[in-house]
């Protein structure tokens, strides 16, 4: 399958972590009830992001600006983890647009997975050019051409559930149409130049409408909680090699996440600060710029 690696490591990291994972493993969304679309959290006045704010709220008795910071960093984080995860172990990274996107409160604070994803690969990845799901042999992606801007709005998606789909595929800059019988995984894929401008892509589209609708809402600064994603692009990173390699992607993402961590030893310090620290006798967390300003 396409997003085998990916699957097995979030496993692991959910037997790790005693089955709380904010994300699942497969991504795509189960049939289990209590989902909510992601863009219905965004409708004003903003009902539905209010209610998961104020629970945030009271699960740490925090005024609505730190819950609103607090509950990014938890959605935000496991929003980005898939992709830098698919990027760092083979290349592959899953765009979860924003109108495919289903979130639900749980133990993580919220989780998070996808009605229906596309699969950013490199031009020599095996997968590009090859349908995902279906049993032909037509391809599902769009040629390296494509605006990597534009990639998270296209629709070479795959459909969850769907049956009789008509494929309409560009290669070598000709388009054929092919019947499908049958697509038993919501997957499909589309070939980039650069898999870190097709996280950018995506982390615009499906973030920074939180983020902006956050800062309004709460009045919490949105350079706060950009730093919370800049941070889910590297705290998943360390487990698998340098800091390196981390500060390498962030800078090929670009804004709005570069220059919001710097490093510190063998990891890094965020340069912004996600407000933990504000809340009664709470420890600041590893990576919290607060101790390092205090320092002459």
């Amino acid at each position: 399958m396409l997003l085998d690696a990916l699957s097995r490591h979030l496993e692991g990291l959910a037997a790790e972590r005693g089955g709380v994972l904010g994300v699942l493993p497969g991504l795509v969304a189960d049939d289990s009830p209590g989902w909510i679309p992601a863009a219905d959290l965004l409708r004003e006045p903003y009902e539905g992001l209010l209610a998961l704010v104020d629970e945030t709220a009271a699960r740490w008795n925090a005024p609505r600006h730190v819950a609103a910071a607090l509950l990014w960093k938890t959605y935000g984080y496991w929003h980005t983890m898939p992709m830098v995860l698919g990027w760092a172990l083979h290349r592959r990274v899953p765009l979860m647009r924003l109108e495919d996107t289903l979130v639900r409160p749980s133990a993580a604070g919220v989780t998070v997975a996808a009605s229906r994803l596309t699969v950013a690969v490199l031009p020599g990845d095996p997968a590009a050019g090859a349908t995902t799901g279906t049993s032909t042999g037509t391809s599902t992606g769009t040629t390296a051409e494509t605006p990597v801007e534009t990639i998270v709005g296209t629709s070479v998606e795959t459909s969850v559930g769907a049956s009789a789909t008509a494929v309409t595929t560009a290669v070598g800059g000709t388009t054929a149409g092919t019947m499908v019988e049958t697509v038993p995984e919501p997957f499909g894929t589309v070939v980039v130049p650069d898999l870190a401008a097709a996280i950018r892509a995506a982390i615009l589209d499906g973030q920074r409408p939180f983020v902006r609708a956050l800062s309004a809402v709460a009045r919490v600064g949105e350079r706060t909680l950009w730093g919370s994603t800049a941070e889910a692009v590297a705290h998943p990173l360390l487990a698998l090699g340098p800091y390196a390699e981390a500060a390498r992607l962030l800078e090929e993402i670009g804004p709005p996440v570069a220059g919001l961590l710097a490093p510190d030893g063998d990891g890094y310090r965020r340069r912004t600060c996600c407000l933990w620290i504000t809340l009664p006798d709470a420890e600041p967390c590893s990576s919290c710029c607060v101790p390092a300003a205090r320092i002459p």
